[in-house]
């Protein structure tokens, strides 16, 4: 009874806050904005209800994570009200007893949050029914998703964050421990998230770390089809439910704990560090004190004085944050995560490690502030939300407000003595970050620290974004003069600075603190971004200064708290000299903005992500008319490149010779060209007449004074001047710079034809821009995609590039010769042979490393520090191009070269001749990897299969056509992995590149055939390429992809597709297989495989009995979900292996192919030794997502001579 007392007492007191109800809307404004940007667009796109179940779950979740700036006002008042307004010596000597004061704390504290967060579902329902969404985007209106996602979600969330808050206040005695327990839980559900599930793929285990739920809506995010988003519900079953129990079980732990550790009793001790000095002054008899007189000292309040005051100010304030147990408990898990993080993934990719050079450790940790995606990014500003509003209402909350606020202490002083010992406090984070930094290198064996690039990021450019944002905290919580408003306003303000792109804000002149954005390479080190974002932050810095002003002005002095008075004082505090500064701010902002602003909207086009989608449905309304006119195909182009890294600028001087390959006249030549560069000097070597000029759009039109007959050429002249001019908003252009420069034909040189990769391509933004509905993708039998020759055009190719002394620039084709004029170095190219129409072009200091190949040179051009594995890089060259000459026919080059290029991606691109890779592909360390898998000799070999699958074979652009592409060049790099290092070697790496089937995803897909996701063509296209092999044979596969070359490699209309690669293996594998070719091309289909137990027994003549128990099923799954079994009588491998001895299966002792159908089955064979391990389909050759219970340990072994 008392405990209910209490309770609504609690509820009572907190009710009359007008903060407590002010959460409400807020909340309710939050979610029904975040709703309306994110997810309209999302179920565009994605094809499912805009207010389907799972978008209410999802944002009911985001409303509990929201909540937990509400959650610490009203659990950490509730837990220590008493001790903190110094009643609690009073209060506990009523007849309360322990148990019902905490009970009725908790419960009023739970409840005002369970009611505050009804905002969630009220804010869901107002975003579907107030117009704006189509109508066939909304679905039926359903109460029980409402509900259900409260239940299952927004209350547990709720009863786990106020059992951890309210906890860590009442022992803590101390309000502000819930917010830090709030940090807490931020951190944690962040971190089971993006780290264990996203980063380390262990998503079993981040469902049940994550309080939260996020993991277990993240997987069903993967898993569920658009129709299953739009009609199932959300509730309490399957890892949901387990998630629930265990953390409602954790949460009821912690207040038993809470039960047992609380006294009502006033509490006296202070931190651990100061007991000892506290005791011994208590022990010091009076006796023994001595009395001193102050001497008489002249008092002057001058600058000097001033700056002691700001001095003292800031090392108290200093002092009050490290000193604290939750700001050394903050300070040291923020290191220690980082710390963790990043030895625990060894900076790695696939699991292969990568050096762990300052580049890539300083890319971990020095996360944007700004970046939701990033859990160490959002940490400090969530300190810094903390511990403005603890540090300036420090005195107040103490009681000692009056007594400072009538101390000869100018105003500036307190705030701006505040401000720089929290910057001192960011400051050692900062430090400490860089310390996590360098010792993680130091456990990773990496001792090049670069100490000067590790403080350039983490105080040059990181320290000042959390300066900015830390005077922003400060500023709100003196003009709003409330804590918990503060703390809420001052967190709005950050969700704004990180959400505002998709709030339709993007210029940086609008969201404070934001800049261009900058990136770091070792190649290219921190070009061309420093520039622009030194003057946003100096005008952001004006800004912050305007803002500090205003501060002053309202500065609160003992109990001057309401908005009169402190208006009233303003005005008399507003002197000459605040004036002055307020005017020099102001003077800034209007100086440097408007400079700023020149750059970004008049020197440069400004153009928001909506402008860019408007802009290609407007190119597509005035020009698609044009995209079936036949266009003369380029087969010949002769360029004179001119780099000027110094200055970033190019010009290229160009000539096209194009040739009528249609069977029509052609009265018209289309050009497209590129907005990045200004394009003049446009020439044809005929009579034309230039009927139309579109800047904005980048579309021309040459009339022909006489028709182009079919077979007939004309050329074309052109001159390209690439000069950056100023700065814009957003993606600085590095594509020239003082060291790696890059760039394509496709980003520069002019286009021939209507160009149908500018249109939109998704089914929302179509609909959104009103555009006729179409394929994201041309589908598979779409006879028009496969004579779209554009793409498969062969040219001629010749450049001669010139660029700054001490580079090297790389063009296609075999370098003719090279000479040294007027202080620059220039390089003719010239091709052997035809190539595809897409190349680039680099400048850099590169080192080289040669090799050969027969009559072919092997050339790899890298940054002169990256030499790690080059020497693999050139012998995987060697070996693929003597397998793939082999087996496909002969290489039409007499070079092939690898070309690094500034990005820390791990990613390569083929083009013919040249292919290029980032520098993250240069740090790859495979003598790291404990499972010794050479991943840098493998993706070399996929890329160099490209100058056959992509280079000679170029597919029509319909679905299916990166089955030809990317499955062919990994199939085929499988191969000669196969054929250097052997068959263990690669079954390693066959089981590193199924690991991506232990992330979940959804089985609902496309067949193979018609496959454009990347999973499907990257990862299950080469499987079902390479389970053809061993089921029907190498000569008989690679016999196909021959022929399939033979009869499409030309570039010639009509371009091939799946189809064409489907009818070569047909003609080769046996009939009785023919349904193998069925279930991975044709249909969606799945084997669920498992063997359930083995034994074996030795028999008298010294052979081994093995007897395996094995369930067997086959289900094809459509595109909606739905799973259908078939029947199944399948040839399937049955295997016994020897004891391993690495992680391998160990040696095969049978290996042999059985016919099963559906059900379960027993099989017993004969070896000749010992067995240790024996499974159903050891290998994995076909589709099974839970592979990993195909093999067995032998369980009996029975029979056994000794």
């Amino acid at each position: 009874m008392r405990s209910w007392e209490i309770c609504r007492f609690e509820i009572a007191y907190q009710s009359r806050r007008v903060s407590t109800w002010l959460y409400f809307p807020v909340l309710l404004t939050l979610t029904y904005h975040m709703t309306r940007e994110i997810y309209i667009d999302n179920a565009r796109r994605d094809g499912y209800f805009f207010n389907a179940p799972f978008v209410i779950a999802v944002m009911t979740f985001y409303g509990t994570l929201m909540g937990l700036l509400i959650a610490p006002q009203l659990a950490g008042d509730a837990a220590a009200r008493d001790v903190q307004t110094r009643m609690d010596p009073l209060f506990y000597t009523t007849p309360v007893g322990k148990a019902a004061y905490l009970r009725g704390r908790f419960l009023a504290a739970f409840i005002l949050y369970a009611v505050i967060l009804w905002a969630v579902p009220l804010g869901l329902l107002l975003a579907a029914v107030v117009p704006g969404p189509e109508a066939e985007l909304i679905g039926p209106f359903r109460p029980a998703a409402y509900l259900g996602a409260y239940l299952s979600l927004a209350l547990p969330n709720a009863f786990v964050a106020t059992t951890f808050l309210f906890s860590m206040a009442a022992l803590g005695r101390l309000a502000m421990a819930s917010y830090l327990g709030s940090l807490l839980l931020f951190i944690v559900v962040g971190f089971s998230r993006l780290f264990v599930a996203g980063t380390l793929e262990w998503w079993e285990l981040a469902k049940l770390l994550d309080p939260f739920g996020w993991t277990v809506l993240a997987e069903l995010s993967r898993v569920w089809t658009p129709v299953e988003k739009s009609t199932r519900l959300i509730g309490l079953q399957g890892s949901l439910l387990s998630n629930r129990f265990l953390w409602i079980g954790i949460a009821l732990g912690v207040l038993a704990l809470t039960h047992l550790r609380f006294r009502l009793a006033h509490h006296t001790a202070g931190a651990w560090w100061s007991r000892g000095a506290r005791r011994a002054d208590q022990e010091t008899p009076m006796g023994d004190a001595t009395v001193h007189v102050a001497p008489r000292v002249r008092r002057t309040f001058g600058l000097a004085t001033h700056a002691r005051q700001l001095l003292t100010v800031a090392r108290e304030s200093f002092q009050e944050i490290v000193t604290s147990w939750g700001g050394l408990v903050l300070a040291g898990m923020v290191a220690l995560a980082a710390l963790a993080a990043v030895s625990a993934t060894q900076i790695d990719h696939m699991g292969v490690p990568l050096f762990a050079t300052a580049e890539r450790i300083t890319a971990f940790l020095a996360a944007p502030m700004t970046s939701p995606q990033e859990v160490f990014g959002m940490i400090v500003p969530l300190l810094i939300v903390i511990y403005a509003g603890e540090l300036v209402w420090q005195e107040r909350e103490a009681r000692l407000s009056e007594i400072t606020g009538a101390a000869p202490v100018p105003e500036w002083v307190c705030f701006l003595g505040k401000f720089v010992g929290l910057g001192l406090v960011l400051v050692a984070l900062q430090a400490l970050m860089m310390a996590a930094g360098i010792l993680s290198q130091v456990l990773l064996g990496h001792f090049d620290f670069e100490i000067g690039l590790y403080a350039r990021i983490f105080i040059g450019l990181q320290l000042p974004d959390y300066l900015l944002f830390a005077l922003l905290a400060l500023v709100v919580h003196v003009l709003v003069n409330h804590k918990y408003v503060g703390h809420l306003v001052v967190v709005v303000a950050y969700g704004f600075m990180v959400f505002s792109p998709a709030l339709g804000v993007e210029h940086n002149l609008l969201i404070y603190a934001s800049d261009p954005g900058w990136t770091y390479s070792d190649m290219r080190g921190f070009e061309p971004f420093i520039g622009p974002w030194v003057w946003f932050k100096f005008y952001w810095a004006a800004w912050a200064l305007l803002l500090a002003v205003a501060a002053t002005l309202l500065w609160v002095r003992g109990n001057e708290a309401d908005l009169g008075s402190r208006l009233a004082l303003a005005r008399r505090r507003f002197t000459r000299r605040a004036a002055g500064l307020a005017a020099v701010a102001v003077a800034l902002i209007l100086t440097l903005g408007g400079f700023i602003f020149y750059n970004t909207n008049v020197l440069n086009a400004y153009q928001t992500a909506s402008d860019g989608q408007a802009r290609r449905a407007g190119y597509e309304r005035r020009y698609g008319q044009y995209k079936s006119v036949p266009q003369p195909q380029p087969t010949a182009i002769n360029l004179n490149v001119e780099i000027y890294p110094e200055h970033r600028a190019a010009e290229i001087r160009g000539t096209f010779r194009l040739v009528n390959t249609s069977a029509a006249a052609i009265g018209s030549v289309h050009l497209a060209t590129n907005p990045a560069v200004t394009t003049t000097g446009i020439r044809l070597d005929r009579p034309a007449k230039n009927v139309l000029t579109d800047d904005e759009f980048g579309h021309r039109i040459y009339a022909l004074e006489a028709p182009l007959q079919p077979g007939e050429s004309l050329q074309l002249d052109f001159e390209v001047h690439f000069k950056p001019r100023g700065f814009p908003n957003r993606g600085m252009d590095a594509s020239v710079v003082t060291n790696g420069t890059y760039f394509t034909n496709d980003a520069w040189l002019p286009a021939i034809g209507y160009q149908a990769d500018r249109e939109l391509r998704s089914a929302g933004d179509r609909r959104k821009y009103g555009l006729a509905a179409r394929p994201e993708t041309p589908v598979l039998d779409d006879v028009e995609a496969r004579r779209d020759a554009g793409g498969a055009a062969r040219i001629s190719f010749e450049a001669v590039v010139g660029t700054g002394e001490g580079q090297v620039a790389v063009a296609p084709g075999r370098l003719r010769r090279t000479w040294t004029q007027g202080g620059r170095r220039y390089f003719h190219y010239a091709t052997d042979a035809p190539i595809g129409n897409h190349y680039a072009f680099f400048s850099a200091a590169y080192a080289v490393h040669e090799a050969r190949w027969n009559d072919t040179w092997i050339e790899i051009f890298h940054h002169p520090t990256h030499a790690w594995n080059v020497d693999r890089m050139a012998r995987s060259v060697q070996a693929s191009l003597d397998y793939y000459t082999q087996q496909f026919g002969r290489y039409p080059h007499g070079q092939l070269r690898f070309v690094e290029q500034p990005g820390d991606g791990v990613a390569a691109h083929a083009s013919p001749v040249n292919i290029s890779y980032e520098e993250g592909f240069s740090l790859l360390n495979p003598g790291a990897d404990p499972r010794d898998i050479d991943l840098p000799f493998a993706v070399t070999a996929h890329e160099v299969a490209h100058q056959w699958w992509g280079a000679t074979l170029t597919p029509a652009p319909v679905e299916g056509a990166a089955v030809l592409t990317e499955s062919l060049a990994w199939y085929s790099a499988m191969q000669v992995v196969e054929q250097t290092f052997g068959r263990e070697h690669l079954r390693r790496l066959l089981s590193m590149m199924r690991e991506v089937y232990a992330a979940p995803r959804t089985r609902a897909e496309v067949p193979l055939l018609r496959a454009t996701d990347s999973f499907l063509t990257y990862r299950k296209g080469p499987f079902a390429m390479y389970a053809l092999r061993e089921y029907a044979g190498t000569e008989q596969v690679n016999g196909a992809l021959r022929r399939l070359l033979e009869r499409h490699g030309s570039g010639t209309p009509p371009l091939a597709t799946s189809l064409d690669l489907y009818r070569e293996l047909q003609a080769v594998i046996p009939q009785s297989l023919h349904y193998l070719l069925v279930d991975l091309f044709e249909t969606n289909t799945f084997w669920e495989l498992a063997t359930q137990g083995v034994t074996a027994k030795q028999t008298e003549t010294g052979t081994w009995q093995v007897t395996l128990d094995v369930k067997t099923r086959k289900v094809v799954v459509d595109t909606a979900g739905v799973e259908t079994e078939v029947p199944m009588d399948d040839l399937i491998e049955v295997g016994v292996f020897t004891a391993a001895k690495a992680a391998g299966p160990g040696e095969p002792l049978y290996l042999q192919m059985h016919r099963m159908r559906s059900g379960e089955h027993r099989i017993t064979v004969m070896v000749a030794s010992k067995p240790a391990r024996a499974g159903i389909d050891p290998r994995n050759l076909l589709i099974d997502v839970e592979g990993d219970d195909n093999l067995k340990e032998i369980t009996r072994l029975a029979g056994q001579k000794r």
